[in-house]
């Protein structure tokens, strides 16, 4: 659709160029005269095929190095096809030494170059932004050109925008622009780009070989490009951008050119020429891919005029787009439809003088917050070229007057097609600057003065607790409780890289739910803030499948015992579970985790048994979380004596009334523990001593200590298999844990802590 025809190259020809291929141009550049390569430039230019024209010329240039007209030439082409203003500057620098208003481009003896060249050499130094030499060199042509020529007005209109540019680079904004870098930009076009609204993922078009080479054969005849196709990188973990991939709806005989992303990603909005003048299509994503593209089916959108680029709020209640339809304002003019309450979609209404221009307006962007629209223009409020534009909508539906976004996010190049994240902050456009990796290369752009509020969003998670890959079935479905808008009620959320994102109503009630297949696997309950402040919702499912191994070791040699017993029993009615013998390694690895989910509660009892060992009960309790595998160790005793069976069982100190020896509620809580343990180990014998603190006499000490412990034994005599397999033994105070003696006429001075120390009850395997 591009229009590059110079003034300067009149038609003379009636006869089409004959489309040939670079073989054989080549061939003919060396065979054909100078006269001939005159020839063949001209009408090639003419026509613009400027690709094999450029071969022509570079012929002629190592003819005549110096020549104004092939200079012009050169500088001509490399400017129209590929936007290289500094190569283009150099040949246009010895072009403008001599120029000629009646310029012949196909005579061989024309030396000189057109007047156009100054015009031409203006536009490389207002790109490069030479400002001063700008404004000289379109004075220039204006005041030796044709007056009839289409560029005197271009160059006044020009001269508007270096104006425009020396102001805003005198008055620059804090915004950071940053080139995304060789994953994404290569050598040819990348242009167009869409972020997501969450920032990981970037739709773009891009003119690039196919790796099978499949569409080489369709290049662009005029200037030897690819085909446009649409790729995606997403984010990687280091937010880095990956290497790009060619969504699968491309065709390698057709342009596609991304337009627009919905805000779920779960519809993109593709222009195409297949109809001849351009339209827009769409995809929908299914099945893990997007669908075949469908034109679409608005009537007011796509006619048999130019319709190259469309916007569509969140709610997807309201779509912008572009059109030269002829009752705009002039070139392309940028148009609104709204959703009827009938489903239907009104007639377009024209945004009006105050957006649209005599020129042209394109590339628009409707940000999240549905009032802030972003475009490009190329009219006399432009630094040069398009700029990107920005224009809010207030109460009364009233759009303001737009602003240029200012330097540096606008260049004095063409700036084009600019889409934001959610939060307004870092935003991505396409240009042609100094230092790119190729013909247009695409941009961040990141400032601290267009940010959203208030805005709620959604961003989600899916987890994995063995490494396992997501389930190809998984859905996460959002349901709003209170909101009016039938789209926004249930949304089947788009998941790309184990995550997924929603933009929120707010002050609202939902509900995510995670389903795989038909099955619900979970949900969690979300409600948005209905105040001023931006809010960030994270959510996370965890998925795979948990296991659980139990390894059984002698305490003393931390050796792992082989055919141990392992019980599991239900800590609920006591009910076995399941049993199981430890293999060489001592493990055991349970199936009792089977079908558990995240956030699942884990209570059950192991019992463990090894002759030689005392028999022990453990205790699991547990919620299942991110870790998949679930590794209980367990020590077992050694059956020995000398070993305290109160360590093992973790009994609390057991309290007696002052001067009492009757056993305390509390106190049968924890000799119950003991009895326990007897009554899982019947070959145990026990002694349960009893000991006190240094406080009152030694005689009185050791009568209340053996009451006690005799008490206590008692108390376990009357519940165990058995009963002479525990006795019990009073020590007094003759066997404290520290230095707390306080007989005779020693005073102590330790704590009650201290002396709480040595009043104790033991319980010691004697056999």
């Amino acid at each position: 659709m591009r229009k590059l025809l110079s003034l300067a190259f009149l038609a003379i020809s009636t006869l089409s160029f004959a489309q040939m291929t670079e073989f054989e141009v080549r061939q003919m550049v060396n065979q054909a005269d100078e006269q001939q390569l005159v020839f063949e430039s001209s009408r090639m230019i003419q026509e613009n095929y400027l690709y094999h024209a450029e071969i022509v010329v570079d012929k002629l240039l190592t003819i005549k190095p110096q020549s104004a007209n092939y200079n012009y030439k050169k500088g001509f082409i490399v400017l129209e096809s590929r936007k290289d203003f500094e190569t283009a500057m150099r040949h246009l620098q010895i072009a403008i030494t001599d120029t000629d208003k009646n310029y012949d481009a196909y005579s061989v003896r024309e030396e000189s170059a057109p007047t156009d060249a100054y015009y031409h050499l203006a536009r490389c130094y207002h790109m490069d932004q030479q400002l001063d030499e700008a404004k000289k060199y379109f004075d220039m042509f204006i005041a030796n050109s044709n007056k009839k020529s289409e560029l005197v007005a271009k160059s006044e209109l020009m001269l508007q925008q270096v104006a425009v540019a020396e102001n805003l680079i005198a008055n620059p904004k804090t915004a950071r622009v940053k080139n995304i870098g060789p994953a994404v930009n290569g050598p040819g076009p990348d242009y167009s780009p869409v972020v997501s609204l969450d920032g990981t993922s970037l739709y773009f078009t891009s003119r690039r070989e196919w790796e099978d080479q499949s569409s080489n054969e369709f290049k662009d005849p005029m200037l030897n490009d690819f085909p446009e196709d649409i790729y995606v990188s997403y984010k990687d973990f280091e937010d880095e951008w990956t290497s790009p991939e060619k969504l699968a709806f491309c065709d390698s005989r057709m342009n596609e050119a991304t337009i627009a992303v919905s805000s779920d990603e779960k519809k993109i909005f593709v222009y195409q020429d297949a109809t001849g003048g351009g339209d827009i299509y769409y995809s929908d994503f299914a099945g893990n891919k997007f669908d075949e593209l469908a034109e679409l089916d608005y009537t007011e959108v796509n006619t048999k005029y130019w319709e190259t680029h469309c916007t569509e709020t969140p709610d997807g209640q309201t779509m912008y787009f572009v059109s030269d339809r002829p009752e705009g304002y002039g070139g392309r003019d940028i148009y609104r439809i709204v959703k009827l309450p009938n489903g239907e979609w009104s007639k377009a209404q024209n945004m009006g003088p105050e957006i649209n221009t005599p020129y042209d307006e394109d590339a628009p962007y409707i940000d999240v917050n549905n009032k802030t629209l972003y475009y490009a223009s190329n009219g006399p409020k432009s630094m040069g070229g398009f700029d990107i534009f920005v224009t809010f909508r207030d109460e009364d539906n009233n759009w303001s007057e737009p602003l240029n976004l200012g330097y540096p996010i606008n260049s004095t190049g063409d700036d084009l097609f600019y889409t934001t994240t959610i939060d307004g902050l870092k935003g991505y456009l396409t240009s042609f600057r100094k230092g790119g990796y190729g013909e247009k290369d695409i941009y961040e752009i990141q400032n601290d003065y267009m940010g959203n509020r208030p805005i709620s969003s959604l961003r989600g998670a899916f987890v994995s607790v063995d490494d396992s890959e997501l389930p190809e079935d998984m859905r996460v479905l959002l349901k709003c409780t209170n909101c009016q808008n039938e789209d926004a009620k249930e949304q089947d959320l788009r998941i790309k890289n184990q995550t997924f994102f929603a933009v929120l109503e707010r002050c609202k009630d939902y509900v995510v739910e995670y389903y795989e297949g038909d099955k619900l696997v979970g949900k969690e309950n979300i409600v948005t803030k209905c105040n001023a402040e931006n809010e960030e919702i994270n959510a996370r499912h965890y998925f795979g499948d948990y296991d659980l191994a139990i390894n059984v070791y002698d305490i003393n040699t931390s050796v792992r015992i082989e055919g141990a017993k392992v019980d599991l029993i239900d800590a609920d009615n006591d009910n076995l579970i399941a049993s199981y013998v430890t293999n060489g390694d001592g493990t055991v690895t349970p199936t009792y985790l089977d079908g558990k989910s995240y956030g699942d509660e884990v209570r059950f009892n192991v019992v463990i048994s090894k002759e030689n060992y005392v028999k022990q009960t453990f205790i699991a309790d547990t919620v299942l979380g991110k870790e998949g595998s679930i590794v209980l160790e367990y020590p077992l005793t050694p059956m020995e004596a000398g070993v305290d069976v109160g360590a093992l069982v973790a009994i609390n100190p057991i309290y007696f009334d002052l001067d009492k020896s009757n056993i305390r509620p509390d106190a049968a809580v924890e000799l119950d523990k003991i009895v326990k343990i007897m009554n899982e180990n019947p070959t145990m014998r026990i002694e349960l001593a009893s000991h006190t603190d240094c406080r009152a006499s030694k005689s009185y000490n050791q009568r209340l200590s053996d009451r006690r412990a005799k008490s206590s034994a008692e108390y376990v005599r009357k519940r165990i298999t058995n009963p002479s397999r525990i006795y019990g033994k009073g020590y007094g105070e003759s066997r404290l844990v520290n230095d707390c003696g306080c007989e005779g006429n020693v005073v102590s001075d330790c704590t009650e802590e201290e002396h709480q120390a040595n009043r104790r009850t033991e319980f010691t395997i004697v056999k």
